[in-house]
Order: structure tokens, then C-alpha cells, then sequence
């Protein structure tokens, strides 16, 4: 069962926090034009990140877990 409730007196998300700091300038926009912003800034966060996946062809793991996985498995005598 979830609570409500916090626990701590402060909660920050990164997530929420990045975008809030993103939208800084939009929000003192009228609403319509803020919402374009807005949608203009997701729509190019995702193309520059389709276009990053799009170049990886490496296989089924991702480039940053592969290099923890190399560095782990240097530890290993296998």
C-alpha cells in the first residue's frame, strides 16, 4: 500500500526540477505560446535522442552499461 504522505520535508525530482528550469522563459508567455514552447523543446529533446539511438548499433546493451559492465568484469580473473 502507498501512503501519501512524506516522509521528508523536502522531495526533489530531477526529472521535474530539469524541466522546470527549461521552461523558465515560456512560462511568462501567454498559455498558448507556452505550450508551443514547451512542445517545441520535447519534440527537438526527442529527435536528438532518436538520432543518438539511431547511430548506436552495438548490440542489445546500451554504451553506458556496457562500459560498467567492461569495468566490472575487469575486476574478475575470468
Amino acid at each position: 500500500m502507498f501512503k501519501g504522505d512524506s516522509k521528508c520535508d523536502t522531495l526533489v525530482n530531477n526529472m521535474s526540477e530539469a524541466f522546470n528550469s527549461v521552461i523558465v522563459i515560456p512560462r511568462s508567455k501567454p498559455i498558448v505560446s507556452m505550450l508551443e514552447d514547451i512542445r517545441v523543446y520535447v519534440m527537438q529533446r526527442w529527435e536528438k535522442n532518436r538520432q543518438k539511438i539511431a547511430r548506436y548499433n552495438d548490440g542489445d546493451i546500451m554504451p553506458n552499461i556496457k562500459k560498467k559492465l567492461e569495468k566490472e568484469s575487469s575486476y574478475t580473473n575470468n
